[in-house]
């Protein structure tokens, strides 16, 4: 069997969290913290969707998100703007002067991903990149649920 600290998963986890824990040190600097940058960068890339629907693709609470949005409408990143089709919803959008603050995040990524290629070559970056997006798929395809989670070997040997 091999190490659990070798396993693609873990290795996957561990790049993810370092490259997390790199840019939340990064974004302090425009007084951002993790909760708000992530949700920054999901209103920005869904622009118009609903509180809910951020909350899901942030895969948190609406109520957490809700706290979250209150704090960017303030400090004037994001508008909340009501939804024509329900009275009870409100849309998410990013504010017009939100912009350069916009641009220094992807700045930020860039070169977090920058470092973290540094060496790899362009056909081996494609190659990367082919690959993940075929454990992406093939994970997608697979979602896990209950009932899937119990004809798994493991699950009933624990």
């Amino acid at each position: 069997m091999e190490r659990p600290e070798r396993t693609v998963a873990t290795r996957a986890m561990h790049i993810a969290r370092m490259l997390r824990t790199r840019f939340d040190f990064r974004a302090r600097s425009l007084n951002l913290t993790r909760a708000q940058w992530q949700t920054i960068a999901t209103i920005s890339f869904h622009g118009g969707a609903t509180q809910r629907e951020i909350a899901e693709k942030l895969e948190v609470g609406s109520v957490t998100v809700g706290r979250i949005v209150e704090r960017l409408e303030l400090a004037g990143w994001i508008e909340r703007r009501p939804d024509p089709a329900d009275r009870r919803a409100y849309r998410l959008y990013m504010h017009p002067r939100s912009q350069p603050m916009l641009d220094r995040l992807a700045t930020l990524g860039a070169d977090e991903e920058r470092i973290a290629l540094e060496g790899i070559s362009d056909a081996e970056r494609e190659q990367l990149e082919h690959l993940l997006d075929r454990i992406i798929t093939n994970l997608e395809r697979n979602r896990c649920s209950t009932s899937s989670l119990a004809k798994l070997p493991e699950a009933a040997n624990a």
